[in-house]
């Protein structure tokens, strides 16, 4: 792989955009396969009851109201339950308990559907193959290098972003008869 740093002639800049369609083409192959979109759709649903529940903390803190699903999408029938100073500041001290520990989580959900992230990674992997890692400039330079060039390389073909397995698919969500 051509580090960044060498490129001093037209035959490095040929051998560095090769080497970007190789990082495109091995990034989509990882990141795009169907063992990837399995295991980030197990992940997420592993996550669903945290998320639900912090949605929840959220809803309540933010409406003082103790959480009930007919409260929440406003029916006239349900009366709400005002929460009282010590029950809100226990769920606001669990909001940041659970808050703190999901950021990583987050985090990492983040980046595993991110585009310049995948490239980043397969580049740096990579480039720690083929180079070695006893340069960590150029290490980290060259995966940028060829992140951002393959990110450029999408942007240019017209390539829409990769879909995560935890997106909702698109289209119309509810029951046909009342489309709620």
């Amino acid at each position: 792989m051509t580090s960044v740093f060498e490129i001093t002639g037209w035959h490095q800049v040929a051998s560095f955009f090769v080497w970007t369609l190789a990082v495109c083409a091995l990034a989509k192959a990882i990141f795009g396969s169907f063992p990837a979109a399995e295991l980030q759709y197990r992940l997420a649903l592993r996550d669903n009851p945290r998320r639900q529940r912090l949605n929840r903390l959220n809803w309540e803190v933010a409406n003082r109201t103790k959480w009930d699903e007919d409260v929440a999408r406003g029916s006239q029938h349900a009366a709400a339950v005002p929460l009282t100073e010590p029950e809100l500041d226990a769920r606001r001290a669990e909001l940041r308990r659970l808050s703190s520990t999901s950021l990583p989580w987050r985090a990492l959900q983040y980046l595993l559907g991110c585009w310049a992230c995948q490239t980043f990674w397969t580049a740096a992997l990579i480039y720690a193959v083929t180079a070695g890692v006893t340069a960590p400039a150029a290490w980290l330079f060259s995966a940028a290098a060829y992140s951002g060039a393959a990110v450029l390389l999408a942007a240019l073909h017209g390539a829409p972003p990769p879909v995560r397995a935890a997106d909702p698919p698109a289209g119309r969500a509810g029951c046909k008869g009342c489309g709620k």
